[in-house]
Parts: C-alpha cells; sequence; structure tokens
C-alpha cells in the first residue's frame, strides 16, 4: 500500500523464465513478499513455467524485451522467428552481430511477439525493459524508437532513467557530456511518445571478481537505498539458485546467488522502511509525481 513519502522503489527480478533456479528463486522471493516486481525473459527454456507460475498467482511482472541471447553455445529462440534476428538457429550472442544485422521491422515484431507470449498465457505486463540494454541504443542503433513506439501502443512504462545517475554509476565516472546529450534526447523521445520513465535505476555493474564477497554486494545497495532521491527509483537484481552448469573459472554466477541471499534477507525491505521509502510494483507507482521529479 502506499503512503505519503517523496521517495518510492521497485525491488525487481529480472530473468523470470530464464531457468528452474531462477523460477524457483523468484518465486519463493514474490511468496514471501520480498520483492515487488520481476521480469518476464519469453525466449528462454523455462519461460512457460515462470507464465504459469505467474499467471495463477497474479503477480505484477513485466515483458524483458530481449533481442540478444545470453549464450552462443545453447541461443534462445526468437517468439517471432525473424530472419535478422537469428531466425532458426536462435538470437545473436553478440550485440556487434545484432547491430550489423537487424531489422528494425523485425525488432519491432519480435517486441510484439513476447509481449502476445505473455497475454496468451494469462499475463498483462505491467511494465516493459530491456534485457542486455539492447533497447538503449548503446550498439549503436535507434531501436529506443521501436522501444517507446511499443510502449505508448500498449501504455506500458519503460525501464530508462530520467535522470543520468545510473550512468555515472555504471561507469564509476563522471559522465562524458556527449554521453549526458545522448541521455536527455532519449529521454526527449519517450515524452514524445509520452512514455512513462522512473526517475533512477540500480543495479550493481560489477563482476564477481570485483564483488568477492556477499558483504560487499550487500554493502552496494544499502548504500543506494540510503543514497535513493526523490522519484521512483528501480533496483533490479537478478537472484538465482545455483546453476550446476556454470564451470567457468569466474563462476559470475555467483553473483546471482549473493543477489538472492541478499532478497532472502529482507535487509533492503527493512532499510526501505527504516528510510520511510515507498516500495511499489511498477503498476501501482505514482508516475504523476515522478515528472515533477527529474
Amino acid at each position: 500500500m502506499l503512503f505519503d513519502s517523496d521517495r518510492y522503489l521497485i525491488i525487481n527480478a529480472d530473468d523470470f523464465g530464464a531457468n528452474e533456479p531462477t523460477n524457483r528463486a523468484i518465486g519463493e522471493l514474490f511468496s514471501a513478499g520480498l520483492i515487488t516486481s520481476a521480469s518476464m525473459l519469453t525466449v528462454a527454456e523455462s519461460s512457460d513455467s515462470a507464465c504459469s507460475v505467474a499467471a495463477s498467482l497474479n503477480l505484477p511482472v513485466g515483458v524483458h524485451l530481449t533481442l540478444n541471447s545470453d549464450s552462443a553455445e545453447k541461443p534462445w529462440v526468437s517468439n517471432s522467428g525473424a530472419a535478422s534476428l537469428g531466425g532458426a538457429k536462435g538470437l545473436w550472442h553478440e550485440q556487434k552481430k545484432l547491430a550489423l544485422k537487424a531489422k528494425s521491422k523485425d525488432v519491432t515484431l519480435e517486441l510484439e511477439a513476447q509481449y502476445s507470449f505473455m497475454l496468451e498465457r494469462g499475463i498483462r505486463p505491467d511494465h516493459a525493459d530491456s534485457h542486455s540494454g539492447t533497447l538503449y541504443g548503446i550498439n549503436g542503433r535507434l531501436f529506443f524508437f521501436n522501444a517507446f513506439k511499443f510502449c505508448q501502443k500498449y501504455s506500458l512504462p519503460f525501464r530508462f532513467p530520467r535522470r543520468p545517475d545510473f550512468l555515472e554509476r555504471q561507469l564509476g565516472r563522471k559522465v562524458p557530456f556527449i554521453v549526458n546529450f545522448l541521455h536527455s534526447a532519449i529521454v526527449g523521445v519517450a515524452d514524445k511518445y509520452k512514455v512513462l520513465l522512473p526517475n533512477d535505476i540500480i543495479s550493481n555493474p560489477h563482476s564477481i571478481k570485483k564483488i568477492q564477497t556477499y558483504e560487499n554486494l550487500r554493502k552496494y545497495y544499502i548504500d543506494e537505498i540510503k543514497n535513493l532521491k526523490q522519484g521512483i527509483s528501480e533496483i533490479f537484481l537478478h537472484p538465482s539458485y545455483s546453476l550446476e552448469t556454470d564451470t567457468s573459472a569466474e563462476n559470475e554466477w555467483l553473483k546471482r546467488e549473493y543477489e538472492l541471499r541478499l532478497l532472502q534477507s529482507g535487509d533492503l525491505l527493512e532499510e526501505a522502511k527504516r528510510l520511510n521509502i515507498c516500495l511499489c510494483s511498477w503498476s501501482d507507482a505514482p508516475f504523476d509525481k515522478s515528472l515533477k521529479s527529474h
């Protein structure tokens, strides 16, 4: 329930549908009231079972718009089957290949197909966001136009921050003028299409090699909540149980296990409550107020 506050926080779990360890984690977090939102990855191997859980419990879930695959060896298959996105062989793994080969009309077809995938399984998405940032323009293609037209059509808010704070955290330094200019331009396009945006988005950008310990990860997110500014912010994490197939030396999957542990602890909710920050989902976030809080 919303209360009188000038700070609102969405706690979102990404990659719902990626695999069964992730589905189990997100389902349990929802059941325990430890997250307020999730994003459905419709092109992955366990998307059907994730949709079944989300539909049966009427969970607040968005569509995690995906144009690339996380793996080159076992690529995800697009919902539309568009040839320029990889066709029957699966979505391109490399951003460079996606940027070179993807046709804008096929990008739009894929966004529509992923939305329809959820509708056909009894879920109406409450927001849209972008897997790997492929719709943010970082690959040199202006796919944010496709995203904003799509969001306008279905009246969906979109994960892109109004403030440039997120960019500074990701880069670890002051944002160059040109990046700030491009950020402002994208926000302007969103406003043109009347697409609602959060004021800020937060996610730990570091590899497990740099994070090193669970306590370091926990401190990062607790500090971000302490520094939360006015308006609507979203923390998005990728919680999961162990994935036995990750045998890489870096064990990057461990970061997801740490994020699950953090969410299970309830520490993020407790810190938000202590600071009088209102927890909300995308569907009940007061975007009318956030527009005044750039």
